[in-house]
Parts: C-alpha cells; sequence; structure tokens
C-alpha cells in the first residue's frame, strides 16, 4: 500500500513538474491544459516536412534528422520574410533559434532573450530548449539520443550554415556514440512544403547612398580592400554579408523589414568587379526612389545601363550580374583555380565548398573597417541621436501627461504613436527595429513585440519597458528607457537602481587598448550579482550607421563564444544596455548609445594607448525610479554630468514644446553628491583591477 502510494505521489509530483515546464522545458502543455492563443499551431507542417524528408534520396542513407536555422544565405540577423524558414516550420519568429527535427520528435534551442516568448509561441510538438541553462542538452547531445542507429544522417542545408559552425557540429558528432553524419544538402525540406503564403523575393528599389552621408567614395573603400588583399596574398574577395556590401558600394535597400539592405553576392578582384542582384535590368534602369538620392545605379557603379564592363572601361567600374549562389559558386571555383580567394568565417559552406583547392578564412576586413566610424558618419551619428533623442523626450512627455491624467494607451498605440513621430523626422527612412513596448508580466519578455493578442493597457501600477530605434540617412538609433506612471514598490526601485548603476558603471570604464568587449563586461553586472540578481543577454552591442542596428565584429558580453570576435576599437559605436526581468511581474532595461573614443589617463605612455566611452544618446532616467542613497559619489557625479549634456543637446531642439521641456528640466535637475563616497566606487576599482589582472596573465599564458 505504501509502495502503491509513494508511485502515485512520485507520478503525479512529477506530472506537475511537466505542467510548470521544469521537466519539458514547456508550459501549458498538460493533458488539461488550454493553450495559449499565440501559439502556432505546426502538426500538419511537421507531418508534410518529414514526407518531404523521407523523399530525399542520393544519400548513402535515409536522412533522419534535419537542422533548421534561422539565417539565410548571408548569415543574416535578421532574414527577410521570404527566408524565415524556421519561423515557419516552427512558429517561433524570434531572431535567434535553431530546429532540430527527427521524424519523431522536434525541439527549439534559443537563447535567454528569447525564453518564455518561444514557450508562448511554440505548440505542443516541440520541445523547448534553453541554452545556457544546466542540463540542457545541446544540438549534438540531443540528436545522439535521438538516433535510432549508428552513423545515420543528419542534414542542413549548405546555403544556409556556415563552414564554421558546420564542421563544428560534424567533428562534435562524430566523437559522440551513435556517431551521426552531418551531410550538407541542396535541398531544403521546409522550401518543398512552403508553397502557399510564402512571400516573394523582394525586389525593392536600391538607393545610392550620397557622399554627404556616407563621407568615403565606393572607389575607395574598394581601393583599400585591394591592397588588403595584396596583402594577404589573395587575389578575389567573396562578399556575402549585406551590411557589408551595402557599406561597400555606398547603396541602400529595403529588402529585409528594418535593415536598409537589398539582397546581393559580390566578388572583388585586383582588377575585377561583380555585383549580383535581383532584377537587374529594372534596378539599372530606374529613377532614384529616394529624394536625397540624384543618381541612378549605373552611374553611381560605373557600369553600363545593361551593366557590362568592356576593356575600354576603369577597373573601377562595377560589373552587375543576376542574384544566383549556383552562379556565384560557379565563378568562385573558376576564380580559385587561378588564384586564391579570401572568404570569412561568415561564408556559407555551399560557396566555400566551391573554393577548396585554393582559399584562406579570415576575418572581414569591410567588418571592421565599417565599424570604426569615419569623420562624416560619426557627425550624422551624433546628429541623428540628437533628433531621435529630443522626439522620444516628446512623446514620453506626452504620453505621461495623458496616462497620468486618465487617457487609455496600450502597448500597441504607444508603439504606433512613437512610430508615427520618428517617421516624420528628418532623413528618416523607418524604424530599426519592431518597438518593444513591455507593461507589467511583458517586460518580462526581452525581445517582446506587442500585438492585438497580446496587448495591454499601460497604467500606473507596473513598469513599462520602451525599446526602440529608427533607420534615418545619417545614422542608426536604439534606445531603451523604462517608467512607472505610479507608486513603484521599494523592490521596484532598487532593481531600477542597479540597472542603473550597471549602466553608469560600464559608462566610467576606462581600459587599455586591445581588450575584447566580453572582458569588461563584468564591471557592469557586478552591481547585479552583488544583491544575486542576473540578465540574459549582452551587455552591449555594435551600431552601424544607417545600416544594422546589431553589427559586429565586437560585443560587449561575457557569453561571446565567437573567436573571430574583434577588440573595440576607437570611433565604434556599441550599446550599454543592462537589465533586469523578473518572470511573470516586469523587465527593466536601460540602453543608451555610447562611441569609443581615446582617452588621456594620467599615467601615460607611449607604448600603452587607452579608450573610454561617450554618449550619443541624451533621454533621461526617471527620479521617481532611483533610490539615491545606493549611488556611490563617481555615479552622482557622472549622472550630473549626463543631465546637463542632454540640457545642452536636446533643450535647443525641443522648440517651443513646453511640456516637454518641463519634463526634460525635472529629470535633468542636479542631484546633491554624499558626503562620503560609498563602497561601491572601492568594488568598481577592486573589480577593474582584477579583470586587467587576469587578462594580462593570460596573455602571459598564451603568447
Amino acid at each position: 500500500m505504501i509502495k502503491r502510494l509513494l508511485i502515485l505521489f512520485i507520478t503525479g509530483f512529477i506530472g506537475k513538474l511537466v505542467q510548470a515546464g521544469l521537466v519539458t522545458g514547456r508550459t501549458h502543455c498538460g493533458p488539461n491544459d488550454v493553450s495559449p492563443l499565440t501559439r502556432v499551431n505546426t502538426t500538419g507542417r511537421l507531418k508534410d516536412f518529414r514526407a518531404s524528408l523521407s523523399s530525399i534520396g542520393s544519400y548513402p542513407k535515409l536522412i533522419s534528422a534535419f537542422i533548421v536555422v534561422s539565417g539565410d544565405a548571408h548569415d543574416s540577423e535578421y532574414p527577410g520574410q521570404y527566408d524565415k524558414r524556421r519561423a515557419y516550420i516552427s512558429g517561433f519568429d524570434g531572431s535567434a533559434g535553431t530546429a532540430v527535427i527527427t521524424m519523431t520528435k522536434a525541439a527549439l534551442w534559443t537563447d535567454g532573450r528569447y525564453f518564455l516568448e518561444a514557450d508562448e509561441t511554440l505548440d505542443c510538438n516541440w520541445s523547448l530548449m534553453k541554452s545556457g541553462i544546466p542540463g540542457t542538452p545541446t544540438v549534438a547531445k540531443w540528436l545522439n539520443s535521438e538516433m535510432q542507429g549508428e552513423g545515420d544522417y543528419v542534414g542542413v542545408d549548405k546555403t544556409l550554415i556556415t563552414e564554421d559552425e558546420f564542421q563544428s557540429l560534424k567533428k562534435t558528432l562524430a566523437t559522440l556514440p551513435k556517431k551521426a553524419v552531418l551531410t550538407l544538402m541542396d535541398q531544403n525540406p521546409v522550401d518543398m512544403i512552403w508553397r502557399e503564403g510564402r512571400p516573394p523575393r523582394p525586389t525593392n528599389p536600391i538607393n545610392v547612398l550620397d557622399l554627404k552621408f556616407a563621407g568615403v567614395r565606393w572607389q575607395d573603400k574598394v581601393t583599400t580592400l585591394r591592397s588588403n588583399l595584396t596583402s594577404r596574398g589573395a587575389g578575389a574577395f567573396a562578399v556575402t554579408a549585406l551590411d557589408e556590401i551595402a557599406w561597400l558600394f555606398n547603396l541602400r535597400g529595403s529588402d529585409i523589414d528594418h535593415n536598409p539592405f537589398f539582397l546581393a553576392y559580390s566578388i572583388v578582384e585586383s582588377s575585377r568587379i561583380r555585383l549580383y542582384i535581383l532584377d537587374k535590368e529594372r534596378q539599372l534602369a530606374a529613377e532614384p526612389m529616394d529624394k536625397e538620392s540624384q543618381t541612378k545605379l549605373y552611374q553611381h557603379l560605373g557600369t553600363s545601363m545593361s551593366g557590362q564592363c568592356d576593356s575600354t572601361t576603369s577597373d573601377l567600374c562595377v560589373q552587375i550580374l543576376d542574384y544566383n549562389q549556383t552562379k556565384v559558386e560557379e565563378d568562385l571555383q573558376e576564380l580559385s583555380n587561378k588564384t586564391k580567394v579570401w572568404v570569412t568565417p561568415q561564408t556559407n559552406a555551399g560557396i566555400l565548398l566551391s573554393v577548396q583547392s585554393n582559399h584562406t578564412v579570415e576575418s572581414s576586413p569591410i567588418a571592421i573597417a565599417k565599424s570604426i566610424k569615419n569623420p562624416t558618419e560619426r557627425n550624422g551619428m551624433k546628429n541623428s541621436h540628437n533628433r531621435d533623442s529630443a522626439e522620444l523626450v516628446r512623446f514620453l512627455a506626452f504620453m505621461e501627461k495623458e496616462i497620468t491624467s486618465g487617457k487609455y494607451w496600450t502597448e500597441v498605440t504607444a508603439s504606433e504613436n512613437l512610430k508615427q513621430r520618428r517617421l516624420s523626422l528628418q532623413y528618416n527612412r523607418g524604424l530599426s527595429f519592431k518597438t518593444i513596448a513591455g507593461f507589467g508580466s511583458n517586460g518580462a519578455i526581452i525581445h517582446y513585440r506587442p500585438s492585438n493578442t497580446t496587448d495591454k493597457v499601460i497604467s500606473g501600477k507596473s513598469l513599462l519597458l520602451l525599446d526602440s530605434g529608427g533607420q534615418y540617412l545619417d545614422g542608426t538609433t536604439d534606445v531603451t528607457r523604462t517608467m512607472h506612471y505610479g507608486n513603484p514598490t521599494d523592490y521596484e526601485k532598487e532593481c531600477y537602481t542597479r540597472v542603473l548603476m550597471s549602466a553608469i558603471n560600464l559608462a566610467l570604464t576606462k581600459w587599455p587598448s586591445g581588450l575584447l568587449g566580453r572582458e569588461i563586461d563584468v564591471i557592469a553586472r557586478h552591481q547585479l550579482w552583488d544583491v544575486g540578481l542576473v540578465y540574459k543577454h549582452g551587455t552591449g552591442h555594435g551600431i552601424g550607421a544607417y545600416l544594422s542596428v546589431h553589427e559586429g565584429p565586437g560585443r560587449i558580453s561575457y557569453m561571446s563564444k565567437f573567436k573571430y570576435e574583434q577588440p573595440l576599437k576607437a570611433y565604434q559605436y556599441y550599446s550599454d544596455e543592462p537589465g533586469y526581468y523578473e518572470d511573470g511581474q516586469f523587465g527593466i532595461r536601460l540602453e543608451t548609445i555610447v562611441t569609443v573614443v581615446p582617452f588621456t589617463p594620467k599615467y601615460s605612455t607611449a607604448a600603452q594607448d587607452f579608450l573610454q566611452f561617450e554618449p550619443v544618446t541624451f533621454v533621461p532616467f526617471e527620479p521617481n525610479l532611483i533610490d539615491y542613497s545606493i549611488l556611490n559619489s563617481k555615479q552622482v557625479s557622472w549622472l550630473n554630468e549626463y543631465n546637463a549634456k542632454i540640457r545642452e543637446n536636446i533643450l535647443i531642439l525641443l522648440g517651443n514644446d513646453q511640456q516637454a521641456i518641463d519634463w526634460l528640466n525635472v529629470r535633468t535637475k542636479a542631484i546633491p553628491l554624499a558626503s562620503r563616497q560609498s563602497s561601491n566606487a572601492v568594488n568598481i576599482s577592486l573589480v577593474t583591477v582584477r579583470i586587467l589582472l587576469i587578462t594580462f596573465a593570460f596573455s602571459q599564458l598564451f603568447c
């Protein structure tokens, strides 16, 4: 009897764990649970997918599993609608995720930014794998446990995985007991079944970015690239990243939502340039569609209206060809028979296969050059961020007055109102991402996007997290502030204040050049770690100049594992955005864009340069959420200086908007300095010293 009761208890306990999502990674997947309205039914899609996978032949064995990745053939963070294969098959539309489908199971891996969102959108056909959480199996280990026999084949689209990713996973699988074989495939089962409702490939206009915004002629950029080729002993460079192509040729498009890119490949040689685009005849002949651009595409690229270069044209004439990866592979294969081809770690495996005979894999010189803004771009970033900050101040002042007066506002109406305001600004060309406006528990979903299904009314009962940005001809913006229109609890105030302290600590950091972003990340996080609070995203990402809102090759995150990551360099731009998220309750994030600039320390030597951050976002923080008693004097001084810069840069742009002026002045009042410096400042100094000592020790071990 006792044994039977024990079995019943254990069974019931495990059932509760499963229902809570602690065993399967899912919630609302119990037998009596009601599925959230946000979930997408994938039963039919998975059935069709498996049937298509079974029909693919020409391999030694049938394909037992298939990996569906997030990106496109260009390793884009945000693929176009046509390329959202993982979103189609799984229902989860976040920017990071990998789906793996066997003949009986389906699993999706994503990072901490998307745990809540993935659980709310994946139906119960899927297991949710929370990357970075102890006990979560890797893709390789999960596949090893699910394969029926030894040496089963696992497929992946050769155009959608980088060679580095492919080789790494292939080697790992080979070391595990089942020895599954990862194989590159020409066919993708998602493409085979996604017929109805699939958006077409976009062929939106390609516009010339005027030199007054770009700062450097594309011809000069190509000349510099060719010098890099010569120094590496290579005869050709394969450009596959869309932001690199846009930057290199001073062109912008709109094929990707919120990103000013167009689908293209390019091959640059010492005396020849090829650019592969969609609908080339129409694009070459089209009149400029942007009022700030006066030049046709063929004129800008020094080519003919047919896109051809002849013997009389300059070696800076760009030959225009049709967008087709097979054609690109053929051209590169022919080149590799004659010269060394330089490809980057982000190049897809299909292209790298075409140059196996003679190639080198190295970081892209374009990515590094693009991230270091020239003087014109720096001026544009300053101006665009000032305009954007001023409009956000107007909006926040207006919305607060409305909400505190009892007016009806929701996440969706706030997002739409702010969007329309940005679209009206000088040089605006859209948003840099879909606005994140999360009230209360929705704010805890790190990359939450409001919809009619999830929309909440904004009131004074909880926190509102607002993360938004714009694309401008002279810059890209990204800013997050968190507000409370009522009476925050002491706990909410402490959480907000510690996030603010984290942001200030990073902004105050000075460091010797050559450090990676991950080596200074802890300076921000320790203010939260001190009291047991954590956040599951990076502290900072790069940002482009009318390009990607998330730009490499640097980032600020101790979680970064990219072996080609580059050190922080002067005149790059990064976000400073620590946060804290209480599941089911609220979210806090404070994001300010900063630029890296040279710093002259008290004791300087010719052998070592130092760097620091300067803010370019000028939007006040919320005084009613700040517990000033736990700030140290350095943090208060920084906050006073920042508030003074806000008044200096933004007041003049507010015109006669007295409501916005009053709102800004209240939030930027001088804060009295404490009579003594708290111990926090000592902690910052000690942490900084420890980081530098550890960094130095490791550099000596491996040099």
